[in-house]
């Protein structure tokens, strides 16, 4: 935003001085110094909105004509008799409309430059702050970002951890035949259970429709087995707001990512995972 204020001050300001000598040479002209005023002002803002393209063609009908005058001598002869304007004036006008159009040009591709750029900024922060509403989980850019500083810090300092993936099984199925509340309930129950199950220092994601993740950090692969077998237990039924149980059933995939899986990024990790989880069912 910085950059921009500093390359388009000067741009800025001699676009309003060339507003304001236009505006001072043709007022004493009356209602045709007023019309090319007008004239001016409306093409200047109209290229401020749409680029200088837009504005240059629609500058068009007034340099056609200006071309004629110059060109044709039996037309330049009437028009200049009917003519309050001088003609160097008129001439003069054309250049600077040309002139003044390309500078509000610059500055509306530099204005919407700067609104992309914030657009952008404002999305990555929306993406790398928000968390699922209805399970209360980190998204997943924000899993993204926080698998790949875990396995960083591995890499580092030793240790390792287990990623898990649980995908709800038949999950199209519960919510046609249950309804919207259901479904909303199932999220926000196994995001409970799923919290009890945990530590504090474990990280839960909402990885995708019906997938839930956990990272659990510190953990070696002998000691997830007993959280898988906590899992089974407290996941496997679930009470609808009716008050009865079902049983559910879910598809798990779990890498461990240690010291000497540095070559393993996180695209290279997720793909072990999805392919790991038809091989534990719940």
């Amino acid at each position: 935003m910085k950059t921009f204020f500093e390359g388009s001050q000067f741009i800025l300001i001699v676009l309003l001085l060339g507003v304001q000598l236009s505006t001072y040479l043709l007022l004493p002209y009356g209602v045709e110094g007023l019309v090319l005023i007008a004239f001016l002002l409306l093409l200047l803002s109209y290229t401020l909105l749409r680029g200088s393209a837009a504005g240059l063609f629609w500058s068009l009908p007034y340099l056609l004509i200006l071309g004629a005058v110059l060109f044709d001598g039996q037309f330049f002869n009437r028009f200049v008799k009917e003519l309050e304007v001088p003609l160097p004036y008129m001439l003069a006008y054309g250049i600077a409309l040309i002139g003044l159009i390309l500078l509000a040009g610059y500055i509306q591709n530099q204005l919407t430059d700067q609104r992309q750029l914030v657009l952008k900024l404002q999305e990555r922060i929306r993406r790398f702050t928000a968390v699922d509403i209805e399970t209360g989980f980190d998204n997943p850019e924000r899993m993204e970002f926080e698998v790949t500083a875990e396995m960083k810090r591995i890499d580092r300092y030793g240790g390792s951890f287990v990623l898990l993936i649980l995908q709800m099984d038949h999950y199209e199925e519960f919510q046609k035949l249950y309804g919207e509340k259901e479904r909303a309930h199932l999220l926000s129950s196994l995001a409970y259970k799923l919290g009890e199950l945990t530590r504090q220092t474990d990280r839960k994601f909402r990885y995708d429709t019906d997938r839930l993740a956990v990272l659990l950090t510190n953990t070696t692969v002998e000691s997830v087995e007993i959280v898988s077998s906590k899992l089974e237990n407290k996941l496997k039924v679930h009470q609808l707001l009716s008050g009865n149980l079902i049983d559910l059933t879910f598809l798990i995939g779990q890498v461990t990512y240690e010291p000497g899986s540095e070559s393993m990024d996180y695209e290279v990790l997720m793909e072990k995972v999805e392919s790991e989880r038809v091989s534990y069912v719940l």
